[in-house]
């Protein structure tokens, strides 16, 4: 049945049954929502960083930066981009090579300057090999090298530790002025007796030598500058007193300059080396910490004196414990355990009652026993040594056995 409304009527209100009708069609007519997977909403936070992370880095490929140390592509203050480039606009070609195989493949001749750094990362054969194939360079200049680079190269000079700071060149036929200051040197060298020829700038009033020694070429072998800091081309300390004067003119001799950086990775697993990982203090250290650890122990150490006595507060009788351990062996129903401690300690008694020796046999023992108690010798053997038992009955009778025949030796 169907309800209407009469033309120019206003709005009628439907019945409960209409209302009823209405309200189940309209909840009924609601769109089904389905719910989405947990994961969804993580995984798309992961996507969009992704996507984030790959954009900025193909939009920025120069955002990576070189940060190793003294390199010519690290503009940090570690780094030497600030020499590299005023050489470069001041006309010197800078060739960087980074390993053993670059630096052969490079073509060295008398108009070419060879800069080793890092020279730590050098061995005695590798130094050797560098040395070998700048023969023909105008010079050589190595920052910092290390007795084991020295002994390598073989060059007729001595290296020793040394702090110096703000000291003047005073020389002047080295490639630099005599009134040239550098900033800091943590490493001096002295010429040999046999170095002829061989300058020292940078004097070590202290040990002697100086932490700059240029020896001259040879048949074979160029002129080599050996300066005792390397940090002195890093772009945070080249401005410091003359260190930028004196690295322009030992770096830009000439119009082309090879800068090897070496590689650890062209040193053989079987070279060894003399360096040590260990600072510096060390072995000192260590030996004042040893020192101190045995006088400490001479001090409180103490002499064993004789024994001495102390008061129990509780005393324990003798029987309690055994029959303690008695009850245990009945709770475990270990017969055969019970039966043994009982063999052993009145064999370890009969021995000390015959006067037979403690490592005597069970059978010598059983022997003695028999002949003194008037026993049958296999009797008291399997008495002595069998851990036959069956049931409390038969343990009680072995351990009553047993007491009898201590008694029986006993009473001769």
């Amino acid at each position: 049945m169907t309800t209407t409304a009469a033309p120019g009527a206003g709005p009628t209100t439907p019945s409960p049954l209409q209302r009823t009708t209405l309200h189940d069609t309209g909840k009924d007519a609601k769109p089904f929502k389905r719910r989405r997977p947990w994961w969804v909403m993580p995984l798309t936070l992961v996507g969009v960083l992704l996507a984030v992370t790959m954009a900025m880095t193909l939009l920025n490929p120069g955002g990576q930066v070189n940060g190793d140390d003294l390199d010519p592509a690290n503009p940090g203050s570690s780094g030497a981009q600030g020499l590299a480039r005023v050489l470069g606009s001041h006309g010197v070609s800078v060739t960087v090579v980074r390993s053993q195989r670059e630096l052969l493949d490079q073509t060295v001749d008398g108009t070419s300057t060879v800069v080793i750094t890092h020279t730590i990362r050098l061995s005695r054969r590798t130094a050797q090999v560098a040395q070998a194939h700048a023969a023909s360079a105008a010079s050589v200049v190595l920052l910092d090298p290390d007795p084991e680079v020295i002994r390598g190269m073989g060059l007729p000079v001595e290296s020793h530790l040394t702090d110096l700071t703000d000291v003047a060149a005073g020389c002047s036929d080295a490639g630099v002025g005599k009134g040239f200051r550098i900033a800091h040197a943590d490493r001096a060298y002295t010429p040999t007796a046999n170095a002829s020829g061989a300058t020292t700038c940078f004097p070590d009033k202290g040990d002697g030598g100086g932490a700059m020694v240029r020896l001259p070429g040879s048949a074979g072998q160029p002129p080599v500058i050996l300066l005792g800091d390397e940090n002195l081309i890093s772009n945070g300390t080249i401005l410091d007193s003359d260190n930028a004067a004196v690295a322009l003119h030992l770096f830009g001799r000439t119009g082309r300059l090879i800068w090897y950086i070496p590689s650890l990775a062209d040193i053989a697993a079987s070279e060894g080396t003399s360096r040590s990982i260990a600072p510096a203090w060390f072995q000192p250290g260590l030996a004042l910490a040893t020192s101190a650890v045995v006088f400490l122990a001479l001090w409180r150490g103490r002499r064993l004196g004789r024994l001495v006595t102390e008061p129990l507060p509780v005393i324990v009788r003798a029987v309690e414990t055994t029959e303690s351990r008695g009850r245990m062996y009945r709770k475990s129903r270990d017969r055969t355990r019970a039966l043994a401690v009982l063999q052993v300690a009145t064999r370890r008694r009969l021995t000390a009652y015959l006067g037979l020796s403690a490592s005597s046999t069970v059978s010598s023992l059983a022997a003695a026993a028999a002949a003194v108690s008037g026993r049958n010798y296999g009797d008291v053997l399997d008495l002595l040594s069998s851990s036959a038992v069956h049931d409390d009955s038969s343990l009680l009778q072995r351990a009553n056995t047993l007491a009898a025949l201590e008694k029986e030796v006993r009473r001769t």
